[in-house]
């Protein structure tokens, strides 16, 4: 290959895939704060104001995150047209369900084992979790429109 092949390249930046794979993880990054700010909420809510164990206030609080990022990441992050909204939404919940063991372990981890509030547990779970939920929902859940689209 000589040196002027190489030169008319597109730089790796101006090239579609990486960006949309960006703009989508950044989407997907953004819609994650506001699920989590609302787990979170209903977290210190149930677990503070009405005296609800921290683990079970963690999964109803979870799932309250799980419908607002489905109903988000659809139609926000990956324009996502697709009417099969039970088997879509299933995968996605099926996902969002091993984030949520993940989430349940790390927290008890911390509370129990480190001594660490349950809120610290909570984000050190949720950053954790953040990469396997967006690769399996980008993967599995809205991956037919991306792969015809």
């Amino acid at each position: 290959m000589k040196m002027s092949d190489l030169s008319h390249r597109e730089p790796l930046g101006n090239l579609p895939g990486p960006r949309i794979h960006c703009e989508t993880m950044v989407g997907f990054f953004l819609v994650g704060i506001i699920a989590s700010a609302l787990d979170i909420s209903v977290l210190v809510m149930l677990s503070s104001w009405f005296g609800v164990g921290y683990l079970a206030a963690a999964v109803v609080s979870y799932c309250c995150g799980i419908m607002a990022s489905y109903l988000l990441n659809k139609s926000i992050t990956f324009h996502n047209t697709d009417r099969h909204f039970v088997s879509q939404f299933s995968t996605f919940a099926a996902i969002s369900v091993s984030c949520l063991l993940v989430n349940l372990s790390i927290i008890w981890l911390a509370v129990e084992l480190f001594s660490l509030n349950f809120l610290t547990g909570k984000i050190i779970a949720t950053l954790v979790a953040f990469f396997w939920n967006y690769h399996g929902q980008k993967r599995y859940t809205f991956q037919r429109q991306e792969m015809s689209g």
